[in-house]
């Protein structure tokens, strides 16, 4: 099959892993300039492609046919050739509703609030409305039916869906929204799938919400597509192993812990039995300030140290396909931790008080006294902050085995997933 995605400009794109995952197939990414689209179209040498920026609209004037959601929505991201005749459809709708569907999400009733009035709000809110919730479209500039952010604010919504830009990478610290003023919000959805894990996500999940993110919308929509490319069922057990490649292959695995944890020994294994980089985030930090650690301290104090540890977080965020060893003190600043969540799973190495060890090159920890008081100020940010706990009390290949098993990246028999 001769399949593609078009779009301009095309920067990286995971549909074609996602494609050769789903069906065995090339998939090619296709940029093409305005004025080459109709004459793409009306040769007619694809059997299906993919539409992205800036042509969802612009290709509905050269289909046959269009199906009846994708015409509401306005908008066509797929177009299926079948014996000459293209027919265009909204794989956007289908991928967020199928997401909901599969979380066993109970929309029906629910106020929810839609960010953004553009294409991508028009799917999530045929979706949503084809599930039975009271959908009201956020806009900043709001006219028609559309609410402006202040009614937000005032009007006690269950679910919130974002479907802005706002908090897509590089800029993964932008919210769309303030959550504080959100008291009634349950549930928090994020179309956005790069960062994997939004600033807006990032905070509903540490206030206790429902967090539901693009990248599983991402790959559920190039599932359906697929199944049109194709004209038959796929397995739809296929999609979960999906996911986990993907996430394999984006997301970093983050280490926190007190001093002397294990970080730097688990870091160097673990970057050795899942080929992502080691970053150790104090010497990045060292380098940015020109000094060892302690003559930082000692010589500037704690502030100068956590503002150039916060430098380098903001540079190691945008990292991928990492393993990031961070210094002990990197969870006091919720900032940091949110940026190192976007692409990171964060992983708190808790060690047992009487076997970590205090150093004379650890401004903050020099004896087994301060590192007892350090331990019982963080571990509740430790604790908070942490995807996973895996403790580190018995031996190094134990606790490798441990977070390989639970961060998914080998399976129960230790083998590569």
């Amino acid at each position: 099959m001769k399949l593609g995605l078009i779009g301009h400009p095309l920067s990286h794109s995971w549909s074609p892993q996602i494609h050769r995952f789903f069906l065995g197939e090339a998939y090619e990414l296709i940029d093409l300039k305005p004025d080459e689209l109709e004459t793409f179209l009306k040769n007619r040498d694809f059997d299906g492609v993919n539409v992205t920026i800036p042509y969802k609209t612009a290709v509905m004037q050269y289909l046959d046919e269009i199906d009846p959601a994708a015409r509401e929505i306005g908008a066509v991201n797929c177009i299926v050739n079948r014996n000459g005749r293209l027919k265009g459809f909204n794989t956007d709708y289908l991928g967020f509703r199928d997401m909901l569907v599969n979380a066993g999400m109970e929309i029906s009733g629910k106020r929810t609030a839609v960010l953004g009035s553009g294409g991508a709000s028009k799917a999530v809110s045929r979706a949503l409305r084809d599930l039975g919730a009271q959908v009201s479209v956020v806009s900043r500039t709001p006219h028609d039916d559309l609410i402006s952010y202040e009614e937000l604010y005032r009007g006690n919504f269950e679910v919130i869906v974002n479907t802005t830009p706002v908090g897509m990478y590089p800029k993964i610290s932008d919210m769309p929204a303030d959550l504080n003023r959100l008291e009634c919000a349950e549930t928090v959805i994020d179309v956005i799938a790069n960062p994997v894990r939004s600033a807006f996500l990032f905070a509903a999940g540490m206030r206790g919400c429902r967090t539901l993110g693009g990248l599983e919308m991402l790959v559920r929509q190039a599932f359906a597509a697929g199944e049109l490319f194709t004209g038959r069922t796929l397995d739809r057990d296929l999609i979960e192993p999906c996911i986990r490649m993907l996430l394999r292959q984006k997301q970093n695995i983050v280490l926190i812990g007190m001093p002397t944890s294990g970080k730097t020994t688990l870091g160097a294994l673990l970057s050795e039995a899942t080929g992502k980089q080691l970053v150790e985030m104090d010497e990045l930090t060292e380098k940015h300030m020109g000094m060892t650690i302690p003559r930082a301290f000692a010589e500037h104090g704690e502030a100068f140290f956590r503002e150039a540890e916060r430098r380098t977080v903001s540079e190691i965020a945008l990292y991928e396909h990492s393993v990031i060893s961070c210094g002990g003190g990197v969870i006091k600043d919720p900032e940091n931790m949110k940026k190192l969540a976007a692409n990171g799973l964060i992983v708190w190495l808790d060690r047992r008080p009487d076997l970590l060890y205090g150093s004379s090159d650890r401004p903050l920890s020099p004896d087994y006294e301060s590192v007892l008081k350090l331990y019982q100020e963080r571990y509740g940010k430790y604790e908070s902050f942490a995807d996973i706990r895996i403790t580190n009390n018995d031996t190094i290949e134990d606790c490798l085995n441990r977070i390989l098993l639970q961060t998914g990246e080998h399976d129960g028999n230790g083998e590569s997933v």
